[in-house]
């Protein structure tokens, strides 16, 4: 498979490594390490703040610590991921993380837990960066990145029911014990990954350190807003169902099922691939996104929230691919891809901030406004950035869409 030259990034990458189903199954299943704090969130609150009698204020602030620890990380390695070997540093990270979730095991002191969470986002701050920085050094990196949120939804589901089912023995280590499960089940996958060095090193050297290619930080800040809106929606998910007629039996058994549906979205978006482009499922994952936040926290309305419920997971992983396509496609040093780990995860822990200073007294409709804006918006920032994409890329995409319309 010959690598895409990105021709409107100066720091195109000159080498591309082969990536077979062996090394595209292995990206896909180490990738969902990343993402363990955010699967398990829910979990980990409930177990600060009941198993450790922090209280639900102070749970969640350290969640929240955590996450951006694992963003401000994905940014510093992502700063200089294409000089790295991203299997080595994958496998740091692992290391790292199994290391902080093992430390929580072992003791009882809150001060050392907190310290160890936020070393847990450490680790997983640096996976993230390592393999999303990866995409771009695949031929379709939107069909590959769909790969990757299909394994993370298939491990969102094992996660969600093995924490529940190891809750009756390890009581409130429960999730610390996933998370070393996972870790230690999904890194051997990292000794597969490519190295991904980009060989152009001179024009690396010589060229802007921090500065993005242009139509880059577009992306990014559409895929940041995007997770606040998904953080502050799914933060208030139980007291939108309520609002909308559902008691608690009801609420978990459709949410899920809705979990269960979170690989469909991954599945279309590598189905689908680009042969409509890239504006056109940005334009149907980002207004599907809108919509399903105004019927779940606008409407209370029962029927509406479940078919939001149903629908929601699948449109994030959807519309998640495209924009990393693009990220792909604009900076082929793998330095934009990496950095959208740390966009999504700094959404994440805003997003239910926000959410709390939205909702209001009676109601949870200023949640559903507001993330359907920003998803709009998001919208917005995503289409401009095509405008930055190499031609090769536009007149390839284009002529997929003739060649299918």
């Amino acid at each position: 498979m010959r690598g895409r030259q990105h021709c409107a990034d100066p720091m195109s990458v000159t080498h591309v490594e082969q990536f077979g189903a062996t090394r595209v199954a292995a990206l896909a299943a180490v990738s969902t390490s990343a993402w363990l704090s955010v699967t398990l969130l829910p979990y980990e609150v409930s177990t600060l703040s009941v198993g450790y009698h922090l209280g639900q204020v102070r749970a969640g602030w350290i969640t929240a610590a955590e996450l951006l620890a694992l963003a401000c990380a994905a940014t510093y390695v992502g700063q200089s991921i294409a000089l790295r070997d991203k299997r080595r540093l994958t496998i740091l990270g692992i290391a790292i993380a199994a290391a902080a979730t093992t430390g929580c095991l072992l003791t009882d002191h809150m001060v050392l837990i907190i310290g160890f969470r936020l070393l847990f986002g450490v680790g997983t701050g640096i996976i993230a960066a390592a393999t999303n920085s990866l995409l771009a050094l695949h031929q379709a990196p939107e069909k590959l990145f769909a790969y990757m949120q299909l394994a993370l939804g298939v491990v969102f589901g094992l996660a969600i029911f093995v924490v529940g089912a190891v809750q009756s023995f390890a009581g409130r280590d429960a999730v610390f014990l996933v998370d070393l499960l996972f870790l230690l089940a999904l890194g051997p996958a990292a000794l597969l990954l490519p190295k991904g060095v980009v060989s152009d090193l001179a024009s690396l050297s010589t060229g802007p350190k921090v500065q993005l290619p242009k139509g880059a930080a577009s992306s990014l800040a559409a895929l940041g807003l995007m997770w606040i809106a998904q953080g502050a929606l799914w933060a208030f998910v139980g007291t939108a169902g309520a609002e909308a007629g559902m008691d608690g039996d009801s609420l978990v058994h459709w949410l899920s099922i809705a979990g269960f549906t979170t690989p469909l979205g991954a599945v279309a978006a590598a189905a689908l691939g680009e042969r409509r482009g890239y504006s056109v499922p940005l334009i149907v994952g980002f207004t599907t996104q809108a919509l399903v936040a105004l019927a779940m926290y606008c409407s209370s309305a029962r029927p509406f929230f479940i078919a939001g419920a149903l629908v929601s997971n699948m449109t994030t992983t959807f519309t998640t691919p495209y924009v990393q396509g693009v990220l792909a496609s604009l900076d082929g040093t793998g330095r934009a891809t990496a950095l959208s780990g740390a966009a999504a995860n700094f959404g994440a822990a805003v997003g239910p901030a926000l959410g709390a200073l939205l909702v209001a007294a009676q109601t949870v409709a200023p949640i559903g406004v507001t993330s359907a804006i920003m998803l709009f918006i998001s919208l917005g920032l995503a289409l401009s950035s095509l405008r930055s994409l190499p031609a090769s890329s536009r007149t390839r995409s284009a002529a997929m869409g003739e060649d299918h319309g």
